[in-house]
C-alpha cells in the first residue's frame, strides 16, 4: 500500500500531549511516523491536509450489554432497575437472541458514526460476535452464564459456548451477576479464562444479599428456583466476596462499581489480578443506581474505561457524562476512551493511541476555523468523527 501522510491542526496521541500542526504517516495499515509539521521529512505536496481538524484515535467502548435494552419509560419507572430485571418483559427480551442480534447490527453501524474500533461485549448470546467480525471492528466478547445451585455448576460449565479466537475477537466467560452464578462455575472462570468481566457493587439490593442473604434478590432466585438453600451469605460487601472466593481472573474488568469504598480498593491494589473498572454514568443515571467513587479509583491508580448499555452506544455521551458525574479532565476522559479501554480488552499493542507501528485506526473531526483546545471539540461538541484510515 502507498505510503499517506496528513496534516492537521492538531494530532492527539494520547500517550504524549497534543501535537500543534502536526502530521501521521500511515503505511500498510499501521502508523508509520508522527509528529510536527515543520519536521516533516518528506514532500509537503503529497500531503493531505485537513486543515483546522483533529486527529484522533478510534474510540473503545469497553462493555456494551446489548442483552440489556433501556426500558421504555412509558412503562418503566426511573430508578427501578432490580424491578425491570425481575419483570417478564425483561426476561423476554433477555432471553430473545433475535432482539440481540438486531440491536447489534444496529449498533455496529452506530458505532462508526461515534467513532469507534474495538468493543467489549457482555452477552447470552457470544455467536453474535461473527457480526462484529464482519465489521472489521476487535472485539472481547464475553458469555455471560447464569445458575446459583451449586448441584447445577458441572451442567452449567460443561454447556458453555467454545469460540476459537480470531486476529479481530476474542473470547471468554463471564458471570452474568455476583448474585446468580454459584461459585464453582465462578472459580472455573478464574482458572480457565485470562479475562472475565462482571458488574461488582452495583445497587444496594446486592450489598443486602451477600450481607444477609436477603430482600429482593433472596426473594428473585427463589422465583427463579435457583436459589441453593445450601449457601449462607458472606456477610461481607461483594467486592469482598469475590475477592475472597478466588473468583478473580488475571485480568478483570469490574463494571459499574458504584458502591465500593476506599477499604475494598485497597483490597484489590494487593492483589496479584488486573483490576480494571469500567464506568457507565449514563445508564447508572437513568436507573438512580448512585454514582461511583470515580476520582477515588483514579487516586488509587486504577485505570479506568467508559462503556454503554443497549440503546446508549453514543461513548461520546458517555465522555460528557463522565466529565459532568465525575469531574474527570477532558485529557483523561480522552484516555480513558482510548488507551484505557483497549487496555482493558488486551488490545494496547494494536489500538488506543497514535504511536508507530500501532494500526491506523484513526478518525478526525472538523471545524470551519481555528481549535482552541482539540478536546473540547470531540467532547462537548455534536460535529461527527470522520474515519481518516
Amino acid at each position: 500500500m502507498v505510503e499517506r501522510t496528513f496534516f492537521a491542526e492538531w494530532v492527539l496521541p494520547i500517550v504524549t500531549d497534543p501535537i500543534h500542526h502536526g502530521y501521521i504517516s500511515i503505511k500498510n495499515g499501521k502508523i508509520l511516523d508522527i509528529g510536527e509539521q515543520g519536521h516533516f521529512p518528506g514532500d509537503s505536496k503529497s500531503v493531505h491536509n485537513l486543515g483546522h481538524a483533529v486527529m484522533t484515535p478510534a474510540l473503545v467502548n469497553a462493555l456494551f450489554h446489548p442483552d440489556y435494552p433501556v426500558a421504555d419509560p412509558q412503562t418503566t419507572a426511573r430508578g427501578s432497575f432490580f424491578s425491570w430485571l425481575y419483570s417478564g418483559k425483561s426476561h423476554q427480551r433477555l432471553s430473545s437472541k433475535l432482539e440481540v442480534e438486531s440491536e447489534l447490527l444496529s449498533a455496529i453501524k452506530r458505532c462508526y458514526d461515534y467513532g469507534t474500533a474495538a468493543i467489549g461485549i457482555r452477552t447470552h448470546h457470544p455467536d453474535v460476535s461473527k457480526h462484529l467480525e464482519h465489521s472489521g471492528m476487535y472485539s472481547a466478547v464475553f458469555q455471560m452464564v447464569t445458575g446459583f445451585r451449586e448441584s447445577n455448576a458441572f451442567e452449567i460449565w460443561k454447556n458453555r459456548t467454545l469460540f476459537e479466537n480470531t486476529d479481530l475477537t476474542h473470547f471468554y466467560h463471564a458471570g452474568e451477576f455476583l448474585f446468580n452464578l454459584t461459585p464453582d462455575v465462578f472459580r472455573q472462570i478464574a482458572r480457565t479464562n485470562a479475562r472475565t468481566a462482571l458488574p461488582i457493587s452495583f445497587m444496594k439490593d446486592e450489598e443486602l444479599f451477600f450481607m444477609k442473604g436477603q430482600g429482593r434478590i433472596y426473594q428473585y432466585l427463589l422465583g427463579k428456583e435457583d436459589m441453593d438453600y445450601r449457601w449462607q451469605a458472606p456477610r461481607t460487601s461483594p467486592l469482598r466476596y469475590f475477592l475472597s472466593n478466588a473468583f478473580a481472573a488475571p485480568e478483570t474488568i469490574i463494571s459499574q462499581a458504584i458502591n465500593v469504598n476506599e477499604e475494598d480498593l485497597d483490597l484489590l491494589q494487593d492483589r496479584p489480578e488486573t483490576f480494571n473498572f469500567c464506568l457507565h454514568p449514563r445508564f447508572d443515571r437513568q436507573w438512580e443506581l448512585g454514582t461511583a467513587p470515580g476520582q477515588l479509583i483514579r487516586d488509587k491508580g486504577f485505570n479506568i474505561c467508559l462503556g454503554t448499555f443497549a440503546e446508549h452506544m453514543n461513548i461520546r455521551a458517555e465522555m460528557r457524562s463522565a466529565s459532568a458525574e465525575y469531574g474527570f479532565k477532558a485529557d483523561e476522559i480522552m484516555k480513558m476512551a482510548t488507551l484505557n479501554g483497549a487496555k482493558a480488552l488486551g488490545l494496547a499493542d494494536k489500538i488506543g493511541s497514535l504511536e508507530q507501528g500501532k494500526d491506523a485506526r484513526i478518525y478526525s473531526i472538523k471545524s470551519a476555523t481555528s481549535i482552541a483546545d482539540p478536546y473540547d471539540i470531540i467532547l462537548f461538541t455534536n460535529e461527527r468523527l470522520h474515519q481518516v484510515s
